[in-house]
């Protein structure tokens, strides 16, 4: 990602309370820092009404492309999905742009009504480091939310723009990946060494022959959340609701099945889980023996693109968690894969009648 976020809370604050008019809000708001990472997120009460208004890293989007995500959370919310609900500008804006004259430049702000959490999935470290609380029961939840998702996109007809990036193979794990390429992330890695990096350009290869042999049918490929990890999963008395789509773009469906359960894989409950999820996802989505067997390789690639995305960003936190902890762990989900699919051509070999992988 080539992103740039404000580099103290202070600067963060001062182009956050800039939005304030437009949304004919007091300049004077008390503004409560919720999360500051990738973007700057504020808590803020006005007229009794709760409020989280949302600064985006510089640069990551363009204005048509914040646009059609806000777009894209509208078309999911008009369908009956549990999203964010968005406020619009006093000149009917979906965002607005602050900073022209900050020494920070330009940022978007968007601005959507407070959701009570009661509970989420945890995060990305108690969901690998298996402390993570959880009935599989949720994950089944999750999965309809998720089938959810997809049948309204397919309903609706909504369609990425062009010019948005894809999560197709290139997008993946290609040299020009969205978050970066995986390989030149291994090299950087703590302890890595040729038997790990070659396993994982073996396993590349497996990925890019099976995702072109699955192919892109809308059944099966169209607009995603793209970024549905346990953090973006908010328990709410009215059910789960889904969170932050500042990754949507056209990818394959089963690629947010993928992300839901990467963190998860190490989890005591993985399994039980794992299938959970995809009988909740069946419940309004059937899926077929060629979506099982594509899965894996999903579920890999996911792993790869967080190597990707940890490269540019050494030293932070949540990279050195990547590339120290979880990398050894994604190399035996590789390895794994790889063995899987040897002993599938082994038997299509030995059984020339075989007909592959079954539900």
């Amino acid at each position: 990602m080539s992103a740039i976020a404000p580099s103290t809370v202070g600067t963060a604050a001062e182009l956050a309370r800039e939005a304030l008019s437009a949304y004919a809000l007091p300049p004077d708001l008390e503004l409560r820092l919720l999360k500051q990472r990738e973007n700057s997120v504020f808590a803020l009460h006005h007229d009794g009404v709760d409020c989280v208004l949302r600064l985006h890293r510089q640069g990551y989007h363009s204005d048509e492309e914040l646009h059609q995500e806000l777009e894209f959370v509208r078309a999911l919310q008009t369908r009956g999905v549990r999203v964010p609900r968005f406020r619009t500008t006093t000149s009917g804006e979906h965002f607005t742009v602050v900073g022209r004259n900050h020494p920070a430049g330009p940022h978007q702000v968007d601005l959507q009504h407070f959701i009570v959490n009661d509970g989420s999935f945890g995060d990305e470290h108690s969901a690998f480091h298996g402390s993570a609380e959880l009935d599989p029961e949720d994950f089944g939840h999750l999965g309809e939310l998720i089938a959810e998702v997809h049948n309204a996109t397919v309903a609706s007809q909504f369609t990425v723009e062009a010019t948005r990036s894809r999560w197709d193979v290139e997008g993946l794990v290609g040299e020009t990946a969205l978050w970066g390429d995986p390989l030149r992330a291994v090299s950087a890695a703590p302890g890595c060494d040729e038997v790990m990096r070659q396993t994982l350009t073996e396993a590349i290869a497996l990925i890019r022959r099976t995702l072109e042999d699955y192919g892109q049918k809308p059944h099966r490929f169209g607009p995603i959340h793209a970024d549905l990890t346990p953090e973006n999963v908010l328990r709410t008395s009215h059910g789960l609701v889904l969170i932050d789509f500042d990754d949507f773009a056209a990818g394959w469906h089963l690629f947010d099945l993928a992300t839901a359960l990467y963190f998860y894989t190490r989890h005591p409950r993985a399994k039980d889980c794992h299938q959970a999820l995809f009988a909740g996802y069946q419940k309004h989505r059937r899926l077929e023996a060629a979506d099982f067997a594509a899965f894996p390789a999903l579920l890999v690639a996911r792993g790869l693109t967080y190597l990707g995305w940890a490269v540019d960003r050494r030293g932070e936190p949540a990279a050195e968690f990547h590339l120290g902890e979880v990398l050894p762990h994604l190399v035996d989900l590789a390895r794994t894969l790889i063995s899987s699919d040897a002993q599938k051509r082994g038997s299509s070999v030995a059984d020339p009648d075989s007909t592959g992988a079954h539900e």
